[in-house]
Parts: structure tokens; C-alpha cells; sequence
């Protein structure tokens, strides 16, 4: 357990590195290989994420149940998130910049690189409190009414979540997307309509290279 936890912490700094995690702001979890569905690991609340140490990682049961005090106040998303699809078994909640401002915005993510088109019609959900049941219902509502495979949500007003099958691929897709705001953000301030990929690449680009 302890080195997933140690490799838990060098993805939260490589991401708080990255200015996508902010001194207490984001947090991560790993779902344990031996635990099945129920036994996870997840950074604690209110803790300097740049200087987390795998002593400080929190295991935690699939009610959210903890052995040490004051796991994520984002547990309980991050476990719906887990029920809801059962291939993850990694989750990123980031506060990343472009990421916010897009989603601050309401601008959809659009066709402009070959990484934007795995996170077309990413869901948005609207402001909700962190750590609140209704920010977990919105998620869940979210991720059951989704129209793509985008391994992300924006959440309005708060931040970013991307997950995947390990935690090199959740962080890979926080990173891209990250990206992928900024140059959408960037391009629209240029004030010229955007050259987007055909509809046609982007079908091909889902079947073959993107599954």
C-alpha cells in the first residue's frame, strides 16, 4: 500500500507542479488493486498539497469510511464516481485555470487537436457546493446522461475531475485537457472563427485511434 500511496503523492505534485492543483485545492484517489470495489486510497483535506508524503495518504472503505481522520471532503464524489464507472480506478479533481475559465464561460469544447476530440461534450455541472451531496447528484446525473466517452466533467465555478483505468492516464487527461482550454481560450481571443476538424476525421478518430 505504501508505494501506490507514494505514487499517489508524485501525481499530485507533478499536477500541483503543473499549476493544476492548487497549496489545498484538488485531491486524488486510487482504487486498490486488492480491495476489489471497496478499499481506495485518497489525499486528506486541508493539507500544503506540494508537500504531501505517502505517510499522509488515507485509505478509506467504499461507504467513505477512513482509518485516519480527514480524508478528501470530496470522497463521496469520488466513490460515485467509481459506482458509476467500474473500468476507473483512478479519479482527479483539479482546480486547473483554463479549465475553470472555460467552464466559467460555458464555452463547449471544440474539434481544434487531435486531444480535443476525446473530450467532446464533456459534461457541465453547474455550481454546486463542494463536498455536498448535491455536488455528488449533480455528478452522478451528469456522468449517467453523458452523450460521449469524455473521461472528464467541468464542474462550473470549481474546477476540473477526469478519470481513467490508472492514475498515469487520469493525470494524462487532466494535463490534455488542460491544454486543450487554454488553446481554445487563446484561439477565441483572436476573434476569428475557429478551423475545426471534419465531422468525418472526428468519427474516424473515435473508432480508431481514441477507443
Amino acid at each position: 500500500m505504501r508505494e501506490l500511496a507514494g505514487q499517489l503523492v508524485e501525481t499530485v505534485q507533478e499536477l500541483y507542479g503543473a499549476g493544476l492543483i492548487t497549496p489545498t485545492g484538488g485531491n486524488v484517489s486510487l482504487r486498490l488493486p486488492s480491495g476489489g470495489s471497496s478499499e481506495f486510497l485518497i489525499t486528506p483535506s486541508g493539507m500544503h498539497k506540494g508537500s504531501l508524503r505517502p505517510e499522509d495518504i488515507i485509505p478509506i472503505d467504499g461507504a467513505g469510511r477512513a482509518r485516519t481522520p480527514r480524508p478528501s471532503i470530496e470522497t463521496p464524489m469520488h466513490l460515485r464516481i467509481y459506482q458509476l464507472r467500474p473500468t476507473c480506478d483512478a479519479v482527479i479533481h483539479t482546480h486547473a485555470p483554463a479549465a475553470t475559465l472555460l467552464g466559467l464561460a460555458a464555452l463547449p469544447i471544440q474539434p481544434v487537436t487531435l486531444d480535443a476530440v476525446r473530450f467532446l461534450d464533456t459534461p457541465l455541472v453547474p455550481f454546486r457546493i463542494p463536498g455536498s451531496q448535491e455536488l455528488v447528484d449533480a455528478v452522478a446525473a451528469a456522468l449517467m446522461g453523458a452523450t460521449s466517452a469524455s473521461p472528464a466533467i467541468l464542474l462550473q465555478n470549481h474546477g476540473l475531475v477526469t478519470f481513467g483505468p490508472s492514475l498515469r492516464e487520469a493525470a494524462n487527461y487532466a494535463l490534455a485537457l488542460e491544454e486543450v482550454c487554454r488553446l481554445l481560450l487563446e484561439a477565441q481571443a483572436l476573434g476569428h472563427p475557429l478551423k475545426l476538424i471534419s465531422e468525418a476525421a472526428v468519427a474516424y478518430l473515435r473508432e480508431h485511434l481514441l477507443a
